[in-house]
């Protein structure tokens, strides 16, 4: 004798077979119709598929981002990743650079002329979100070219000021030789950099407070720092931001977990471009960066 549940039950069944054969015949078509976007319609295809996933992974961060912020909020910051500490100090300035193009393609028939025009001046009107890998690359190649010219003229100025402290010759040896490494071409050793702290504490020449405007306005320049008011301010919160990221990668000891894209980005964010270097290279030298980092305390942000 049947149950009474033995219909109900060859029915559930069957329906799931039905959702099961309808879904794989939907997951077929949207594949085949892929297909031939790409073949007959390559660059109006490989534009859409950019706009999609960017909005997808741009639209998650923005919400990263607001529960870290309420977390930041009730105090409960202390476990922030290495990520999520990226996403909070990039995501206001993604929300500032995307939101004139968001509002313009709400616009009715406006996507017809914004989406060409985000796909052709990527850099200028989208966040990062919306770029190749190797645009990515590109971009901050272009980015560390033009701090170039400022890390030039922060040496110079830094040479101007060396007399200042002429009086202690220890102090004056010391970035005497430094400079003199790198006005050849050559680096520092750990132990010398570490050996220069002090000069860089606040109440010294080279310290932040003491530095003069034309100073402070080239070293906003060399950090892409873009505030032309509260230069300390800025360059002070610029340094905690790496500062923290770096107290986060030494603790979890992520230089052999992260990928090579973020490393690439690291190095680019301390100032030195990575376009052509190694993950074994990269990670040489953030490790060498690290070792400086951790050692450094006070309030040497200079």
């Amino acid at each position: 004798m049947q149950s009474k549940y033995t219909q109900p039950i060859k029915m559930i069944k069957m329906l799931m077979k039905f959702k099961q054969y309808l879904s794989l015949k939907i997951q077929h078509s949207i594949i085949k119709y892929e297909n031939l976007m790409n073949t007959k319609f390559t660059k109006t295809y490989r534009m859409l598929k950019i706009f999609t996933d960017g909005t997808k992974i741009f639209s998650k961060d923005v919400a990263e981002y607001v529960r870290i912020s309420g977390d930041i909020a009730l105090n409960r910051s202390s476990n922030l990743t290495y990520r999520e500490v990226m996403i909070y100090r990039k995501t206001p300035g993604d929300l500032i650079k995307m939101t004139p193009f968001i509002l313009l393609t709400a616009l009715p028939l406006a996507q017809y002329i914004t989406l060409p025009l985000g796909f052709l001046f990527p850099k200028q009107l989208l966040c990062s979100h919306y770029w190749t890998p190797e645009q990515r690359i590109q971009f901050a190649r272009e980015d560390h070219l033009k701090k170039l010219y400022y890390y030039r003229a922060v040496f110079r100025n830094l040479k101007k000021e060396l007399y200042d402290i002429k009086d202690d010759s220890e102090k004056f040896d010391l970035c005497l030789t430094a400079f003199n490494k790198l006005t050849s071409g050559t680096h520092p050793t750990i132990k010398e950099i570490i050996q220069l702290e002090s000069i860089f504490q606040n109440d010294q020449p080279f310290g932040l407070r003491s530095l003069p405007q034309k100073h402070l306005i080239n070293l906003c320049k060399m950090h892409g720092l873009k505030f032309v008011c509260f230069k300390r301010r800025s360059l002070r919160s610029h340094i905690e931001f790496i500062r923290k990221l770096d107290q986060i990668w030494i603790k979890n000891a992520m230089s052999d977990s992260i990928s090579i894209d973020e490393l690439r980005a690291a190095c680019f964010l301390r100032g030195l471009n990575a376009e052509t270097l190694s993950s074994a290279e990269m990670r040489e030298w953030l490790g060498l960066w690290m070792i400086v980092s951790k050692t450094i305390t006070g309030n040497g942000y200079a």
